[in-house]
């Protein structure tokens, strides 16, 4: 008899920004989020997802304005035909009461589908600008 139980959780840490990764001259930009530069999380054996999020300005000279700055998390759900679809809106954890330092937001989504793969995408940053963008998802059966 085996005493080998399925996992019921794993956290899962998105792979890092490149060290140069700017916003376009429109403030926007789109993040494909990798774990060890593979795009699809086999996400069979889990019912949701939690995602964390922070972004900021690495120079920390420049802020975030929380009533501008818009983030929304893209799936792509089959391995054949990368088609991406907006999944929700992320809202800041802090009131958007002007500027702010980082733009850090979390939100819990069902699991969709066997293969997943997630993508962060932003807008109404500063033009042309260096982020750093670190993720977190935290799977649960």
């Amino acid at each position: 008899m085996s005493d080998v139980r399925e996992p019921r959780s794993m956290q899962i840490s998105f792979d890092a920004t490149p060290e140069i990764f700017a916003t376009d001259s429109a403030g926007a930009f789109s993040f494909p989020m990798t774990v060890h530069s593979q795009k699809m999380i086999d996400t069979a054996a889990f019912d949701e997802i939690r995602f964390v999020f922070s972004v900021w300005h690495p120079s920390g000279q420049k802020v975030i304005d929380l009533d501008r700055a818009y983030l929304e998390l893209q799936g792509s759900f089959d391995p054949e035909d990368e088609h991406w679809i907006k999944l929700a809106e992320i809202e800041p954890v802090v009131a958007p009461y002007g500027a702010g330092d980082t733009f850090d937001g979390w939100i819990v989504l069902p699991i969709m589908a066997g293969k997943s793969s997630y993508a962060l995408v932003g807008n109404g940053f500063e033009p042309r600008s260096r982020l750093q963008i670190r993720a977190i998802g935290y799977l649960v059966a």
